[in-house]
């Protein structure tokens, strides 16, 4: 299974990048949104919608996206940031229970789009403002990876307390401060290279990689009230879109307001 994983996440990773270096804007937001409209179907089918309405829910959220694009990118992301301080709650706050969000179909709807559709306006408005100079928006996904990737070897090696043993319980605190330094270093780095102090660069990549891990933990409490393993069957090793991008969901829209605030870009 580890073996399978790596594969499966070197393939995907290497695609990715590869796409953000060749495709224009429009091909890396249609390539970016067609993973965003499968995973809205997951998450509709986490929700508990039949079929035929989680077909119409990704259809919605599609002309979301759209409209999306005639919206101030500020205003999209900073609802972005308050779902996601939300979703603290829910996770930590109130793991084993439905909250606000799981006890309404519509606020669960209204979730996903927060979930899905800021994250992908924050990475298309990244390649349209830099467009011949793709490394930011590269950034962000060796941050989220990284961090990702150290965090599960840290925590099978040393994990010994549970983060959220209600929500997820193979995540450990160690596994997820090992992730939160492998961040801190790629943003430290990464603001060496664009002349920003490193310590600004390092604090930048431990809070993005803080929010990431409360997109995986909200994606886990969802397939946990759904009574599911992974959010579906796309990608061996991995299940499905919604488990790939779970931690770039709520990664993303910190890490485009960051460097908006920095002035990098």
């Amino acid at each position: 299974m580890l073996k399978t994983r790596l594969w499966t996440g070197l393939f995907l990773g290497s695609s990715l990048i590869a796409s953000v270096f060749l495709l224009g804007t429009a091909g890396l937001a249609g390539v970016l949104g067609a993973f965003m409209l499968v995973a809205a179907f997951e998450w509709s089918r986490l929700a508990g919608l039949t079929q035929r309405r989680a077909l119409g829910a990704v259809i919605l959220l599609a002309c979301l996206a759209g409209i999306s694009l005639s919206v101030p990118l500020t205003a999209i992301l900073g609802a972005a940031l308050a779902w996601w301080l939300w979703a603290m709650i829910e996770v930590f706050i109130f793991p084993d229970r439905r909250g606000l969000v799981w006890r309404h179909a519509w606020a669960q709807m209204v979730g996903g789009a927060l979930v899905l559709v800021p994250a992908w306006r924050g990475l298309v408005a990244l390649k349209a403002e830099t467009p011949g100079d793709p490394w930011l928006l590269v950034g962000v996904f060796v941050m989220v990876w990284s961090a990702d990737t150290v965090a599960y070897f840290v925590g099978r090696g040393f994990g010994r307390h549970k983060l959220a043993p209600l929500v997820s319980p193979g995540k450990s605190v160690e596994g997820a401060l090992g992730g939160l330094a492998a961040a801190g270093a790629v943003g430290a780095l990464g603001a060496l290279g664009l002349g920003v102090w490193a310590p600004v660069g390092l604090a930048f990549g431990v809070v993005t990689a803080a929010f990431s891990v409360v997109g995986d933990l909200l994606e886990s409490k969802a397939k946990r009230l759904a009574g599911v393993k992974d959010s579906g069957w796309v990608f061996p090793g991995h299940g499905g879109v919604l488990d790939r991008i779970d931690a770039l969901t709520a990664a993303v829209p910190v890490f485009v307001l960051g460097v908006r605030w920095m002035g990098v870009g």
